[in-house]
């Protein structure tokens, strides 16, 4: 490999008529993302596969907001969480929206500020609306800043929602959500659940309205679960396929006991270990896995 090519020393010729000394660099300068990044091959540049790099590009100009919650009692872990979720966001431009005090009460707060959010955007003119919210829970820590958001949105216009499920069925401490009116009804449905159906139990609040809404035939067809890895990884034994692994974009520890302290030690682990985990997802299996993904959808 050729070394980097020294700057060029030149001279210009100043309105005074004396010399000025202009270096000319050769080096590109790269963008923030590309310093921050790295390859999973860390002696050669992989080749990617333009098709299925291409594929996933597609909406890669979306205006995407991120959105969570931040109230109750707080902790430093929580605070670095969120932190790691202001960078990610930085890295690929896209805005951060954080609900620091109570709409109504407890986890209902969600669909809550998520319907309003929707109902904001759909007041504004069409091409200058945020076309996708992706939420967020504050238990979730982002490993790999260096995946956008973008890769995950469906390449179908019928889908409205991104999410997964874990072992007690829907899990949606992270989900993308189109901004329209599919999602306003949707969110306005779930917000409605409690009231309408008084006597059914909900085990886990506003997350099991959810699930049972988006069963109803209105909305199911809207709906696509994704492999909870993708974006909604767990710390487990590494040969569950929910298990978070290297280069994963993030660690969620929905119901975990100790969550403060695993936040905390994840944390430090990706900072420490950049060229493990600031991996270009280009490197890793997210772009193919993605791919087959819709291509099973669209021969289904």
């Amino acid at each position: 490999m050729l070394p980097p090519r020294a700057p060029e020393s030149h001279s210009i010729l100043t309105e005074d008529s004396t010399l000025m000394p202009l270096i000319v660099d050769h080096e590109p300068k790269l963008p923030l993302i590309e310093t921050i990044c790295h390859f999973g091959d860390y002696q050669h540049v992989p080749r990617f596969n333009s098709t299925i790099i291409g594929a996933l590009e597609h909406n890669k100009a979306a205006r995407i907001t991120k959105v969570t919650a931040h109230f109750g009692p707080q902790d430093p872990a929580y605070e670095q969480a969120l932190l790691t979720h202001h960078r990610h966001a930085k890295l690929h431009d896209c805005p951060v929206l954080d609900l620091q005090s109570k709409i109504i009460d407890d986890l209902w707060n969600k669909p809550a500020y998520l319907l309003s959010l929707v109902l904001d955007e759909l007041r504004k003119p069409e091409g200058h609306r945020v076309e996708w919210l992706f939420w967020f829970d504050r238990d979730t820590v982002i490993l790999n800043p260096c995946i956008p958001l973008h890769i995950f949105l469906p390449p179908r216009d019928d889908i409205h929602i991104v999410i997964s499920n874990d072992w007690n069925g829907l899990n949606n401490g992270v989900f993308g959500l189109r901004v329209n009116e599919w999602s306003a009804r949707l969110l306005s449905t779930i917000l409605g659940y409690r009231e309408l159906r008084p006597d059914e139990e909900l085990r886990f609040t506003e997350q099991s309205a959810m699930e049972k809404v988006l069963q109803d035939s209105r909305f199911k067809q809207g709906a696509a679960y994704y492999p909870q890895r993708w974006f909604n990884a767990y710390e487990a034994e590494a040969e569950k396929d929910y298990a978070v692994k290297d280069s994963d974009l993030l660690v969620h520890f929905a119901g975990v006991g100790d969550r403060l302290k695993k936040i905390a030690n994840w944390i430090e682990k990706a900072d420490s270990e950049p060229e493990v985990w600031s991996v270009d997802y280009r490197s890793t299996s997210l772009p193919q896995e993605i791919f087959e993904f819709w291509n099973q959808w669209s021969a289904s």
